[in-house]
């Protein structure tokens, strides 16, 4: 029973935390205090400690030895540096894949388009992250490349928290989003065998989602407002 009640309380931790995160009502750099967060839930620390965990083998926690659990704060610096190399990446993996290409591959990003268009009008962000990462990740593994493959998934994770903490994306109705518009035409441009257009059409794609971002333009809340009773 008490280990059951463990993990509950993990779990209830665990995802008031990482839906704080992910709602911006954290702000990045905020120290996430176990003894502090445990008080508020009425909780031992140690399920609170393994929460935190999760959510940084998830990218939203930085844990720094003998400091303690901060939400992620990327500088603008890092965050332009790690969209430059999602651009070479997925760049590279569109020359390794063309020739690989098929039509029945063609239908499957087809497929996939038509998904992420479902989600837009449904406005489901999360349906909609799903089929957006199966698109930017479809040249990756169509290179039959490994590192290529695991480097691309890398990135493209680690910029999708980015985007979740900072663009506006996530503030607006899907059908008000252009990612589908780009990805039909990208598709379109590859049944045309167009490899130069594909590239310079995935390059412009890349850069209006780091354009999009919204970085000083968010109200956060502090640990104690968070978890005050009503705040969820």
């Amino acid at each position: 029973m008490e280990e059951t009640s463990k993990k509950s309380m993990e779990q209830v931790a665990y995802e008031k935390l990482k839906d704080a995160i992910l709602r911006r009502m954290l702000a990045p750099g905020t120290q996430l205090v176990e003894s502090t967060v445990s008080e508020k839930l009425n909780s031992s620390r140690t399920p609170i400690r393994n929460a935190i965990k999760r959510l940084a083998s998830e990218g939203l926690i930085n844990l720094i030895p003998n400091k303690g659990a901060f939400v992620i704060q990327p500088s603008k610096e890092e965050i332009v540096q790690a969209f430059d190399v999602r651009a070479e990446l997925e760049s590279s993996a569109l020359r390794f894949a063309f020739e690989r290409i098929t039509d029945k591959d063609i239908e499957e990003l087809r497929s996939i388009v038509d998904k992420e268009a479902s989600a837009t009008r449904d406005n489901d962000h999360a349906e909609y992250h799903v089929m957006n990462k199966a698109f930017h990740m479809f040249f990756a593994r169509k290179s039959g490349n490994v590192f290529l493959i695991e480097f691309t998934e890398k990135i493209i994770d680690r910029i999708n928290v980015y985007l979740q903490l900072y663009d506006e994306f996530y503030n607006v109705k899907l059908a008000e989003f252009e990612g589908v518009t780009d990805h039909t035409e990208i598709v379109s441009l590859l049944q045309k065998k167009d490899m130069v257009s594909i590239e310079k059409m995935l390059r412009s794609h890349i850069a209006k989602s780091l354009k999009s971002l919204q970085i000083d333009k968010i109200v956060y809340r502090s640990i104690e407002e968070l978890f005050a009773p009503g705040a969820f």
